[in-house]
């Protein structure tokens, strides 16, 4: 993803995985292969590949986080799985070892640079990061940093800790930075100032939110896993079947496109592959996306 420009902030990309893991029926129960064939001509060749050269049936799927840069303070949105954390759910992401803080460091910052990290919602793919371990110690990966923890997320994954989404992150990546006392368990329309604001959008999780970002004329819509794939632009009734309430998911997905549909508003999410940056536009009586 090239560096996006939003007035005078700046967005970039690490991407800490990437790979097929998106199985269709299995991971929307209800859809189609053939559906997902239909939307091709938009779809090919960013967000599925061509025939012959990748897997029927499996869709890819990116592991990234947002450094939002600003000309006051630094913010990551969501925070990967995390090395060294046995996950079960996943294979491809248990025990893993990447070079994501070295990715960071490329892109100019140190933990100690970072002012807020923001998980759009709490599932274990989204808070690895958040800590590291550190002589048999999980601790905030971002020393100086408060992590933005949405209250009714954290209250609700607090007593659902064995949830197939959390896969025993919240021992290791969410309470240590409570402990800590890095975490503002904050309301779904806190704002960090005019620029960076949260926007309640329920229904993959109870506390998912989603994160504006505005600045002059320009804005984006970091849109966290209301979204895990582009083909849920053209079937926003696609909901995965990690969703805690799977209507209000849809129809959390619908009230996005119809706010950005023909807007010139960036959508970002939190698992489309390269180039990411995409905005919606009309496609009859649904909806696709423009790179």
């Amino acid at each position: 993803m090239k560096t996006l420009n939003i007035g005078n902030v700046t967005v970039d990309r690490v991407q800490d995985w990437k790979g097929a893991v998106f199985h269709v029926p299995d991971t929307w129960p209800g859809s189609t292969w053939e559906a997902v064939e239909a939307q091709r001509d938009w779809l090919e060749p960013h967000f599925l590949a061509p025939k012959g050269q990748g897997r029927d049936g499996v869709l890819d799927c990116s592991l990234h986080t947002y450094i939002i840069r600003t000309p006051h303070f630094n913010v990551l949105v969501d925070t990967c799985v995390g090395n060294d954390r046995q996950r079960a759910a996943i294979p491809d992401w248990n025990m893993m070892n990447t070079d994501y803080l070295a990715k960071i460091a490329a892109a100019g910052l140190r933990p100690e640079d970072i002012h807020y990290v923001m998980c759009t919602h709490l599932h274990f793919d989204h808070v690895g990061w958040n800590t590291k371990l550190e002589n048999g110690r999980w601790v905030p990966t971002f020393p100086r940093a408060r992590y933005i923890f949405h209250k009714t997320e954290y209250d609700y994954w607090k007593d659902h800790q064995d949830h197939f989404a959390m896969d025993n992150s919240f021992a290791d990546s969410i309470l240590p930075v409570v402990e800590a006392g890095r975490a503002d368990l904050v309301k779904g329309d806190f704002a960090i100032d005019d620029t960076i604001w949260l926007e309640p959008s329920p229904g993959h999780s109870p506390g998912h939110v989603c994160i504006n970002l505005k600045s002059g004329r320009d804005s984006a819509l970091f849109t966290g896993d209301a979204f895990h794939h582009p083909v849920q632009v053209a079937y926003p009734e696609w909901g995965i079947f990690a969703d805690t309430d799977p209507a209000q998911s849809s129809a959390t997905r619908r009230r996005i496109l119809d706010r950005l549909c023909d807007t010139p508003t960036y959508m970002l999410a939190a698992h489309f592959m390269d180039p990411t940056i995409v905005r919606v536009v009309s496609n009859k009586d649904r909806w696709k996306l423009r790179v």
